[in-house]
C-alpha cells in the first residue's frame, strides 16, 4: 500500500482529503502543521510516506520551511511533495524547486487524485 502524508491546518480539508485518498486505497497519515509533519517523519522511519501533500500557510512551521527541512534530510529528500496554496506565487521561483507539483486552493479532489497518481502511481 502506498502511504501519503497530508499536511494542512484546516480540519475540513484534512478530513475530506483523508476520506478521498483512503477510499481510493491509499494509506493516509495527517498532520495539522509543518512541525507535526516533521515529528511524524521522525517517528516513522520504517514506513515513510511515498508522497507528502503540504499546505504552505500554516501555524508553527510553514509548509515551505518544513519542506526545506525534509529535503535536507538524506532519508527523506526522495519523497515527492505536492504544495497546496491559495496563491500561486507561493510556489513560484526558488520555492518551486522544493515541490514536485502544486495545487491551488480550492482544488477538486479529482485534481488531487490525478496529481498523486502522476507522482506515485495508483495505490496498488
Amino acid at each position: 500500500m502506498k502511504r501519503v502524508l497530508f499536511v494542512d491546518d484546516s480540519p475540513t480539508v484534512v478530513e475530506a482529503a483523508y476520506d478521498e485518498l483512503e477510499d481510493k486505497g491509499y494509506v493516509v497519515d495527517v498532520a495539522y502543521n509543518g512541525k507535526k509533519a516533521i515529528k511524524l517523519l521522525e517517528e516513522c522511519e520504517e514506513e515513510l510516506p511515498h508522497l507528502i501533500v503540504m499546505d504552505i500557510e500554516m501555524p508553527k512551521l510553514k509548509g515551505d520551511e518544513a519542506v526545506i527541512r525534509i529535503k535536507e534530510n538524506p532519508a527523506w529528500k526522495h519523497i515527492p511533495v505536492i504544495a497546496l496554496t491559495a496563491r500561486k506565487q507561493d510556489v513560484i521561483g526558488e520555492a518551486l524547486d522544493l515541490f514536485e507539483d502544486y495545487l491551488i486552493k480550492p482544488f477538486g479532489f479529482d485534481s488531487l487524485l490525478e496529481t498523486v497518481e502522476k507522482l506515485i502511481g495508483p495505490p496498488d
